[in-house]
């Protein structure tokens, strides 16, 4: 990541100690040691949305958490591995809301609807930080890994989808699922960030819309029955 320094300008502040060293690989071990720590990664998070990656020092994370400078080094070693932590928190977030339990009963166009919208539902609150770790990613590996993990949890959860609905008789049995599910995929994930990212001026509705509608006529859904186009 960015070599950028966590001290204010023209200080020089010393890294962790060789005992804080091994109390970070050891993990907090009281209440009150995972409380300081998730109080941390609670600023830390507020501090890179508002400043962005680039700008953000371990300084200001600091005076967020009201903690001192040695606590934070404590239980992480650079502005770089709480980014890190951060950005995984996000992650594990919106998978957890991509795989929440399906409604029961749902025609196969309310199910397309349905899985947009976790989509759009999970990716509206975490912008900000999916932006940064988009920009990270364009030099750390680790980054690129996190934000791929994302889409691809989307892709595979909208392949089965699709794979069923073939089974199920209603969607074009000539599709490919996967290669489906990542064009489409890739579709609903630029529309998210342009809108929620970028800023673009989208009403939900619409754009819920026209996903809805241009997902279900790839794959093949009649707009009638919910049957194969041309069946």
């Amino acid at each position: 990541m960015s070599p950028r320094g966590g001290s204010p300008k023209g200080r020089v502040v010393p890294g962790p100690s060789a005992t804080q060293r091994e109390r970070r690989g050891a993990g907090p071990v009281t209440t009150k040691g995972h409380q300081r720590r998730t109080k941390i990664l609670a600023a830390a998070h507020d501090v890179f949305e508002e400043l962005g990656f680039v700008e953000t020092r371990v300084a200001d994370i600091v005076a967020a958490a009201d903690v001192a400078q040695g606590t934070f080094y404590t239980y992480f070693d650079s502005k770089d591995a709480v980014f890190a932590e951060v950005a995984q928190n996000v992650i594990d977030d919106m998978l957890a809301h991509l795989h929440a339990p399906r409604r029961a009963g749902a025609s196969p166009h309310e199910r397309v609807r349905e899985g947009l919208q976790r989509f759009i539902d999970a990716f509206r609150p975490h912008a900000v930080i999916i932006g940064l770790i988009e920009q990270v990613g364009t030099f750390t590996p680790e980054m690129r890994k996190l934000r791929l993990a994302l889409r691809e949890s989307f892709v595979a959860l909208s392949a089965r989808g699709i794979a069923r609905m073939q089974v199920e008789g209603h969607a074009d049995p000539d599709l490919d699922p996967l290669m489906t599910a990542e064009v489409l995929g890739a579709m609903v994930d630029q529309t998210c960030y342009i809108w929620f990212s970028l800023g673009k001026d989208f009403q939900e509705i619409e754009v819920l819309d026209s996903l809805s509608t241009i997902w279900s006529r790839a794959i093949g859904l009649r707009e009638d029955t919910g049957t194969v186009g041309g069946a």
